[in-house]
């Protein structure tokens, strides 16, 4: 068996409410602005929405053995409309592309947000490196910290549009305990997050931060010069290196290009920490009103 079976396999329409107390939950464990996001979601909140379908597609019997090694390699989100809360939705998954190299799998997985009348809301592109594991012998481990070790994390606060050059910097942090929340806000149980064993069986040190997590505060730089409910349009992300619980990462931004006043702008994103890179990307944010 390969894990080439399920390429063009569907998994939905899984139909969904997006709540108020989900949207809550989901910006406290994501360290985001608690009175900002009331009438919609944050932008980041397109991970939790992936996650409707993607826990579909890894209990697939077919996939099951091939998620001993479970990696998100890298992500982009399109946001074709704001994420507004009361709104019914459907959340549909399908596999579009699987490549095999060495005994490792390489699956693009495409989720479609769409209204209950049918309008497109969101598409997010997603690649997983995934396999049937490592060996546990051969692991390199760390301590793993106190369940409630972080350091500062910052919640971001509205700040003026800074046109071009950089944006406000934000520090951020995850304790164990903030992994375990951000996984029942957002749907993502990978164990790697949360199972010392479970990471090192796939070849990390030990249990590390989710990358949509990062990704979360990665958007953050923008939304808090951005007013808008919608003001991402596209972000394109690679995960680059692990960040493990109790380590301070930075997150910092870059407006790159503007066109017009009030047109769309291109910025460059960032996390990292001890001066490595752990996430960058590109995002295009709406600036008109």
């Amino acid at each position: 068996m390969s894990l080439e079976e399920v390429n063009g396999a569907t998994y939905g329409p899984y139909p969904l409410r997006i709540s108020p107390e989900k949207v809550a939950e989901y910006v406290s464990a994501t360290g985001d602005e608690p009175d900002r996001w009331l009438d919609y979601a944050p932008p980041a909140y397109a991970g939790a929405l992936l996650f409707v379908a993607a826990p579909h597609f890894l209990v697939d019997p077919r996939v099951r053995p091939y998620t001993g090694i479970l990696v998100h390699v890298d992500q982009s989100f399109t946001w074709h409309a704001p994420l507004a809360v009361g709104e019914r939705i459907t959340i549909t998954g399908r596999v579009t592309k699987v490549r095999e190299r060495s005994g490792r799998y390489f699956v693009t997985f495409h989720a479609e947000v769409d209204k209950e009348q049918g309008e497109r809301m969101l598409d997010a592109i997603s690649t997983f490196l995934m396999g049937e594991g490592g060996d546990i012998a051969e692991r390199s481990e760390q301590p793993e910290p106190p369940v409630w070790k972080r350091e500062l994390s910052d919640v971001p606060m509205p700040r003026p549009w800074p046109g071009i050059g950089p944006l406000p910097e934000l520090a951020k942090s995850a304790s164990r305990l903030d992994l375990v929340r951000y996984a029942a806000a957002s749907g993502d149980y990978n164990p790697i997050h949360f199972d010392h064993d479970a990471a090192c069986n796939a070849g990390l040190p030990g249990i590390v931060v989710h990358g949509l997590l990062m990704a979360a505060w990665a958007t953050q730089s923008i939304t808090s010069v951005a007013a808008r409910p919608d003001s991402i349009a596209h972000a394109k992300l690679r995960f680059r290196s692990p960040l493990f619980p109790g380590i301070q990462a930075s997150v910092a931004g870059a407006v790159r290009d503007v066109a017009g006043d009030e047109g769309d702008a291109q910025i460059s994103v960032r996390v990292a920490a001890n001066d490595e890179d752990l996430v960058t990307g590109v995002c295009v944010a709406r600036l008109g009103r």
